[in-house]
């Protein structure tokens, strides 16, 4: 066949599905070229650089025929329905089957699929689900009578084919239940897959999911365990919260596979680390170590892991970049928050359902709590987004979300209580009251000793003890570092507003207030300094301090819309222009020297945008 020029092979099938059931893709298409048939596939067949859309498009026109894997997700994939639509509209009759349907999960089979006549390949054993398959695709009924051995080389995570995505390892231990209302991370996943079962497979290192508390690296590797079970003869969850933990989690699997010495838990580990690094007796392992503290080899386990031997660390902690392979964690994309939400609560509208996340800051482990309560009670989402701003701490302690053990305030809340070190919580309390752009790591310096509190004081004139103790808390997971300073995430922020004793509060702010005055350069129209005032706007107007009664944070005010006039951002600059000098004229009165000067501002910033009129006014 002639294709934009080029001969083509015809593949005889195509395959079609959506990035949550690649694993169920994979064994399907294994399973058909194992029995001699050409398969197209997404995954095997796209290479780096073309286009996706384009490919889809090219190979759903000359596939003989198209294998649709039915899910739920499937359905509402955007990119799904194409696909198999055009192998229903070439051949709407069936006479010639151009469309498979093989459904992976109980899921309806709405519209024209409704009209093909599907088959279930979950719920039952791999050799059943082989023979429907290849059943459905000769028209025959029964299996072959000896399995096709596959054409190619080794396939992933060390076996020769991919594992049967309904299948239970021999060993199964996994103390996490499947989050139902898993959604998004396709990205983190197939990245994921790639690291640990690459071609250089012999030296494939360990893998850290890092992140702040609450963003979902558990729910990652739990989603990751159960996608690719069937790849594995042995799946072992290791919790490591507690000291001692990852010595009893091992000695647990030396139990299971029989190899545990008795009254020696220490012993039973070591033995069962050697057992798995040499991979004889169990090829194929996944060994997930939960809420892992600072780096370190855990027992040894991080040297027995290479081939088909994979170790999975979930951490707060950065700093496992040093031992292992790391992928930071983030937010949900905002695509992603609004279907989470959605599943959770049908009622709500998308731009409902964008207007919490927007609040919530994508962050999963809040949505998952904000869904579960807008499904349960009937309650308006106007008042839900009220109470977010208003008790923040309240309504982020109502329930628990599926699949985590605590709510999303206290995630944060018991991190900090348990820190037993009263400058590392005043110095998180403080960050707190910044606004949730990066927090300049310098506004903590010598010259701000007399500024802070008394806890912190002595970070001023020690900046060695000022960055240590900036890496016990990024050890929490709480704040995360970037160039030149931190990021808390604003929900964080706003519960440790309210963790923080009332009569603190007001002192706070002022502590922070100076702090971003006396970080004021001082020269707005100068090119050099407009990188330092567009790292404090966001804090200067999220913090209040035009309503300050300090000079210098007023004249910080002022200078930073004189910042954004020099640069030529007029309509920023016109916006804090005017709301600064109407405030001022009311707080301060209409003659008061920082009022004349946003007047000055403001007519100045009139006076660029050619309203010459306004700015004689």
């Amino acid at each position: 066949m002639t294709v934009g020029g080029s001969e083509v092979t015809v593949p005889d099938f195509f395959v079609s599905y959506t990035g949550v059931d690649r694993a169920w893709a994979e064994w399907i298409a294994w399973t058909l070229e194992a029995a001699g048939y050409r398969v197209v596939i997404q995954a095997w067949d796209f290479g780096a650089g073309s286009h996706f859309v384009e490919e889809m498009h090219r190979t759903t026109e000359y596939a003989a025929r198209t294998v649709a894997v039915l899910s739920a997700a499937y359905l509402e994939s955007a990119y799904a329905a194409p696909e198999w639509q055009a192998a229903w509209a070439a051949d709407p009759s069936g006479r010639v089957r151009k469309l498979l349907v093989f459904r992976i999960e109980e899921c309806p089979r709405p519209g024209l699929l409704g009209q093909v006549v599907s088959v279930d390949l979950f719920g039952v054993d791999r050799d059943t689900a082989r023979a429907r398959l290849l059943a459905a695709v000769t028209g025959e009924r029964g299996k072959p009578a000896v399995e096709p051995g596959f054409p190619g080389g080794v396939g992933v995570g060390g076996r020769a084919e991919p594992g049967f995505p309904g299948d239970v390892p021999a060993v199964w231990g996994m103390l996490w239940p499947r989050n139902p209302n898993f959604t998004g991370r396709e990205g983190e996943l197939a990245g994921l897959r790639e690291r640990l079962t690459g071609s250089a497979a012999a030296t494939v290192l360990p893998q850290a999911l890092h992140g702040l508390g609450g963003v979902g690296k558990t729910q990652l590797a739990v989603e990751y365990a159960y996608r690719h079970r069937g790849d594995y003869d042995v799946v072992w969850w290791v919790s490591a919260e507690q000291p001692g933990d990852v010595v009893a989690g091992l000695a647990g699997l030396a139990e299971e596979l029989g190899v545990a010495v008795v009254g020696e838990a220490a012993e039973s580990a070591a033995v069962v680390v050697g057992l798995l690094a040499r991979r004889q007796a169990v090829p194929c392992w996944l060994v997930v170590v939960d809420n892992a503290g600072a780096p370190s080899d855990l027992d040894g386990l991080l040297a027995a892991a290479g081939g088909g031997g994979h170790v999975l660390v979930t951490s707060r902690d950065a700093d496992w970049a040093g031992v292992a392979g790391t992928v930071e964690v983030d937010v949900l994309p905002r695509a992603d928050s609004v279907m989470l939400l959605t599943r959770r609560a049908p009622r709500l509208t998308a731009g409902e359902a964008d207007r919490v996340a927007e609040l919530l800051g994508d962050l999963p482990l809040a949505l998952e709590q904000a869904g579960a309560w807008l499904g349960q009670t009937p309650m308006r989402v106007e008042t839900y987004c009220e109470l977010v701003t208003e008790r923040t701490r309240e309504i982020l302690s109502e329930g628990t979300p599926v699949g985590y053990p605590v709510p999303v305030a206290a995630t944060w809340t018991v991190a900090v209580d348990g820190l037993g070190d009263p400058a590392a919580v005043g110095l998180l309390r403080l960050w707190a009251f910044f606004g949730p752009e990066p927090i300049p790591d310098d506004l903590i310096g010598p010259g701000q000793h007399g500024l802070l509190p008394a806890s912190l004081a002595v970070l001023a004139v020690d900046l060695l003890a000022f960055h240590r103790l900036v890496q016990k808390i990024n050890v929490l997971g709480l704040v995360r570092v970037v160039a030149g300073g931190v990021v808390m995430h604003r929900l964080v922020q706003a519960v440790l507003r309210d963790h923080t004793p009332a009569v603190d509060r007001d002192n706070m702010r002022q502590v922070v207030h100076g702090l971003l005055a006396a970080g004021d350069p001082g020269e707005p129209a100068n090119p050099r300094w407009w990188p330092r005032y567009a790292a404090l706007r966001p804090h200067v107007l999220v913090t209040g301090m035009v309503e300050s009664d300090g000079e210098d944070c007023r004249r910080l005010v002022w200078r930073l819309a004189w910042y954004l006039n020099a640069r030529g951002d007029y309509p920023t600059s016109l916006s804090l222009a005017q709301s600064t000098y109407r405030r001022w004229s009311e707080i301060l009165g209409e003659d008061h020297p920082d009022t004349l000067a946003a007047a000055a501002n403001l007519a100045a910033t009139l006076r660029s945008t050619g309203d010459y009129a306004g700015a004689r006014e």
